[in-house]
């Protein structure tokens, strides 16, 4: 039993040395401003709280529409879901490849543009 209490009281000693300081704790949220009176901790939090929805509110009324988003190219003009929305962008890209590559694929030798005398000189 002595035991016990002994490895008890060795780990109690070495929680209380690691644990963090009251600074700390304040910087985490875990306790309150201790340069705030106790008697009004509960204010402050209230006029942080409004001040947050006032901002918060502000920038939201202030926000530009959806239009101005997509000119500027920060959203994407889809009617697709937002989760396949990437899915969409990679398949659009994969069809323009395969476009351009047709379109490189097809495209006159430069023998022939200069039998049709579109190029000048002869090829080399």
């Amino acid at each position: 039993m002595a035991e016990n209490l002994r490895k008890s009281n060795e780990d109690l000693d070495k929680f209380l040395k690691e644990r963090p300081d009251a600074l700390e704790l304040v910087q985490k949220n875990i306790l309150k401003d201790p340069k705030i009176a106790p008697a009004l901790q509960h204010q402050a939090e209230e006029l942080k709280r409004a001040q947050l929805e006032t901002a918060l509110a502000h920038k939201i009324v202030n926000r530009p529409p959806a239009s101005e988003l997509i000119d500027h190219n920060i959203l994407h003009d889809s009617h697709v879901a937002p989760a396949l929305q990437r899915q969409e962008a990679e398949l659009k890209r994969s069809q323009l490849e395969d476009l351009l590559n047709t379109k490189i694929n097809e495209r006159p030798k430069p023998e022939e543009l200069v039998e049709k005398h579109i190029l000048e000189g002869q090829v080399v």
